[in-house]
């Protein structure tokens, strides 16, 4: 099967102006902002790095490693586009990497300048490792908007303003692929009028009530939705826009990776539907979140929350550091629960069992 890297291999001695930019290519800008560009990359619009230049500094890091997602994924990643004539010459400018635990949001965008002519691809990074992203992608449930769509409308105009006159297309991957279609709605009329398209990767959705509305009616034509055959991310919450389905060789939940989704050529190996494995879990999902007030979300919401980051964790990575010490901080910060508080977490994960059943039963 083949991935981004051998599309790197393919494609990458053709420049955009030869061939031009295609879904692939925005998946794999996507992918590439949430590399370690901190001290890297300006925070200006005003300044920027090429591609290649950003590269050969990351690659100079020597904590490389601890600072990317998957160490051996990324560093080929970043091998590949310091090469690529397709990607290397692309300028890099106002890269934010925001994590505010206060006001429960990890935001963190970049914007690439495709080919010199103004041309722009402004990329939102997805939920990273650490605890409070994950949390804020489970606020969206019950809260809008997040933190971090409104720091991406922001940012997007932002962006509009800074850099000189030109087109843009928008898109991320995860939460990522959220932010890009929220900013994009919430624009201004004359920053809508520069976008050209709209990429959500395997990206959440939103509630009805949002997308019935003028701004997201007006954007609705240029959106891109693409999540994997077996997708759980990308079913949260609702899409009226219409997805294709990209066949993967990731096993379960690590399908939510873009580096194992298959590639041609020119663009994705699609397919018809996604698997029964993800219909089961979203029709599960769907049914729970819809049976929870809005109180209960977020009551449920903060207090796994709360368990999660007991011992003082900040990051997935962490929970695998010290097995037996986490168990322990888990059970005692569950102990310390009052009695309403742990009587409302069984109550929803009843709901969730209660949904599983319900989903079961309706699709035998």
């Amino acid at each position: 099967m083949n991935t981004i890297f051998e599309y790197l291999e393919w494609r990458g001695d053709l420049p955009v102006d030869k061939v031009p930019f295609n879904d692939v290519d925005a998946a794999i800008l996507a992918r590439f902002s949430y590399e370690p560009f901190d001290g890297i990359v300006p925070a200006s619009f005003r300044q920027s790095v090429s591609v290649m230049q950003a590269c050969h500094e990351m690659l100079n890091l020597p904590d490389l490693e601890k600072k990317v997602l998957v160490p051996k994924d990324d560093i080929r990643l970043i091998q590949l586009m310091s090469k690529s004539a397709r990607f290397n010459k692309m300028k890099m400018s106002g890269f934010i990497n925001d994590i505010d635990i206060e006001r429960q949001t990890q935001f963190a965008a970049v914007v690439f300048e495709l080919d010199g002519e103004g041309n722009y691809y402004v990329a939102y990074r997805g939920t990273d490792d650490t605890l409070i992203g994950w949390k804020e992608d489970l606020n969206m449930g019950f809260e809008f908007p997040v933190p971090g769509q409104v720091a991406a409308l922001d940012y997007f105009e932002s962006a509009r303003m800074g850099l000189k006159e030109g087109t843009f297309i928008v898109g991320g991957h995860s939460k990522g692929g959220n932010l890009s279609i929220y900013a994009s709605a919430f624009a201004t009329c004359n920053c809508q009028d520069s976008i050209l398209a709209i990429y959500n990767f395997d990206g959440p959705g939103f509630t009805e009530d949002l997308m019935l509305r003028e701004q997201y009616l007006a954007i609705e034509s240029k959106i891109h939705t693409y999540v994997p055959q077996f997708s759980v991310v990308g079913m949260i919450l609702e899409h009226m826009e219409q997805y294709s389905v990209v066949s993967s060789n990731g096993a379960g939940i690590m399908q939510h990776e873009l580096l194992t989704w298959e590639v041609n050529k020119d663009g994705f190996v699609c397919l018809d539907t996604v698997d029964k494995e993800s219909r089961f879990i979203d029709h599960t999902l769907k049914d729970w979140i819809g049976s929870l007030s809005m109180e209960e979300r977020s009551s449920f919401v903060d207090t796994v929350y709360r368990l999660l980051t007991s011992g003082d964790k900040k990051s997935v990575t962490q929970f695998g550091e010290n097995k037996i010490g986490t168990a322990n901080a888990l059970l005692k910060t569950y102990s310390s629960l009052d009695d309403k508080t742990k009587r409302a977490l069984r109550e929803t994960f009843f709901k969730l069992v209660k949904s599983a059943g319900n989903t079961f039963t309706q699709k035998r």
